[in-house]
C-alpha cells in the first residue's frame, strides 16, 4: 500500500506570508500571537482542502511550524523598512509615559535618547533565530487548532444491518 503525503510547502508559504505580513504591521502586531496561530490554522485549512485523504494531527503540527518559520522570515524582512516607524512609536510611548512619572528609571532615559544607529549582524541573526523559534512554537499550536477545526472525518463504510433469519420457519413464539 502506498503512503500518502500531503503537500506542506505551498500552504505553509501562503499562511506564513500572511502571518508575517500582519505581524509586521504597526498596531496590528500588538496581537502577534493571534496572527501566528491564525496563519498556521489557515495553512492547515489550505492543505486540508487540497488533500483527498484525512490528515493527522502531526500534519497540522508540521505545516503550522513550517508556516511559523516562513512567517518569522517575512516578519524580519518587513521589519527592516518599518524599523524607523517602530522607533518613532516607541519614542512617542516613552515620552508620554515620562510625563506621568516624576523620575524615570535610568534604562528608560537611555531608551529615550536612542537613535536609529543600525543593528549589527550578530544581533539580527540572534533575533531572527529567537523569533523563528517563537513563531514555530505558536505556529505548531495554530496547526493543531486548524486540525481540530478543519479535519476531515474518515469515510465510514455503510454496513447493511438488516438481519435475515437463517431459517424462516424457525421462530420462537411463547404460546
Amino acid at each position: 500500500m502506498e503512503k500518502k503525503h500531503p503537500e506542506y510547502f505551498i500552504p505553509a508559504l501562503i499562511g506564513g506570508a500572511l502571518m508575517g505580513a500582519v505581524s509586521a504591521t504597526p498596531f496590528l502586531n500588538c496581537l502577534c500571537c493571534l496572527w501566528i496561530v491564525a496563519g498556521a490554522a489557515f495553512s492547515f485549512y489550505l492543505m486540508n482542502r487540497k488533500t483527498a485523504f484525512p490528515l493527522k494531527s502531526g500534519d497540522g503540527l508540521l505545516v503550522g511550524a513550517l508556516a511559523g518559520v516562513i512567517g518569522s522570515l517575512v516578519n524580519a524582512l518587513l521589519g527592516i523598512p518599518l524599523s524607523s516607524v517602530y522607533l518613532k512609536i516607541n519614542d512617542m510611548v516613552l515620552t508620554s509615559i515620562s510625563r506621568f512619572m516624576p523620575e524615570m528609571p535610568t534604562a528608560w532615559k537611555k531608551l529615550l535618547q536612542m537613535n536609529d544607529q543600525g543593528a549589527d549582524v550578530t544581533s539580527m541573526l540572534l533575533s531572527l533565530l529567537l523569533s523563528s523559534l517563537f513563531f514555530a512554537f505558536f505556529g505548531a499550536l495554530g496547526g493543531l487548532v486548524g486540525y481540530s477545526l478543519f479535519k476531515k472525518e474518515p469515510q465510514k463504510e455503510i454496513k447493511d444491518e438488516t438481519q435475515i433469519a437463517e431459517n424462516p420457519g424457525d421462530s420462537q413464539s411463547s404460546l
